[in-house]
C-alpha cells in the first residue's frame, strides 16, 4: 500500500528534510560527546592502575629488605600482603577502565539511534517511496508525452493525495475531472511531486 502521499508537498518537503537531518545529527553529536565524556572516566581508572604497580613495586622492595639480618624479621609476610594489596588495586584499574569503556559506547549508540529510530524507521521509508514515485512519473512523462490517459491518471491521483484545503484552491476541481478537464488537476499533482508541469500541455 503506498503511503508517499503522507508526506507534504515538495516544496515544504525540503524544510521537512533539512529539519530531519538536523535532527539525526544533532542526537548522533550528542551522543558522541556523551561517549567520550564518559571514556575520560578511564583516567581514573589508569590512575589505579598506576598506583597499583606502584605499591607493588613497594611490596618488592620490603620482600628484598626481608633477607637482611636484624632487619628482615617479619617483613617477607609483610611485604607479600603490600604486593597483593598492588595487585588487586591493578586489577580494579584495568577491570574498571574495560567497563567505561563499554559503557561510554553503550551510552553513545543509544542517545545516538533511540531518538532517530522514528526517523529511519517511519520518515525515511516515505521519502524514499516519494523519490521512485516521482522518478516514475518523469518516466512516465517522457515516454508518453501528451496522452491523455496519463493526464487523467494523474488528475485522479491529484483528488486522492492533495487533501480537501488544497483541492479548494481548486475551484471545480471535482466538475473538471467530470467534464475531463485534467490539465490543472495534472499539473496539481505533478506539483506535489516537485515535477514542473510540461509547458505545452493543452486543456483537455
Amino acid at each position: 500500500m503506498e503511503t508517499s502521499h503522507l508526506l507534504p508537498s515538495a516544496r515544504a518537503l525540503v524544510f521537512v528534510d533539512a529539519a530531519m537531518a538536523l535532527w539525526v545529527v544533532a542526537w548522533i553529536g550528542l551522543g558522541v560527546a556523551i561517549g567520550i565524556d564518559v571514556q575520560h572516566l578511564t583516567d581514573l581508572s589508569h590512575t589505579v592502575s598506576n598506583d597499583g604497580a606502584a605499591v607493588q613495586a613497594v611490596g618488592r622492595t620490603l620482600g628484598g629488605l626481608g633477607a637482611v639480618p636484624l632487619i628482615g624479621g617479619n617483613l617477607g609476610h609483610l611485604a607479600d600482603q603490600v604486593q597483593q594489596a598492588g595487585a588487586s588495586a591493578v586489577h580494579s584499574g584495568h577491570s574498571s577502565a574495560s567497563a567505561i569503556h563499554a559503557l561510554s559506547i553503550l551510552l553513545a549508540v543509544a542517545v545516538a539511534l533511540l531518538p532517530s529510530i522514528p526517523v529511519l524507521g517511519f520518515y525515511l521509508p516515505l521519502r524514499l517511496e516519494r523519490g521512485r514515485e516521482a522518478r516514475a512519473v518523469r518516466r512516465a512523462l517522457s515516454e508518453h508525452a501528451g496522452d491523455p490517459r496519463l493526464e487523467e491518471f494523474l488528475a485522479r491521483r491529484a483528488i486522492a493525495t492533495l487533501g480537501y484545503r488544497r483541492l479548494r484552491n481548486l475551484p471545480q476541481a471535482w466538475e473538471d475531472l467530470e467534464h475531463q478537464r485534467t490539465d490543472r488537476l495534472a499539473a496539481a499533482e505533478l506539483r506535489r511531486l516537485g515535477i514542473a508541469p510540461p509547458r505545452s500541455r493543452g486543456r483537455r
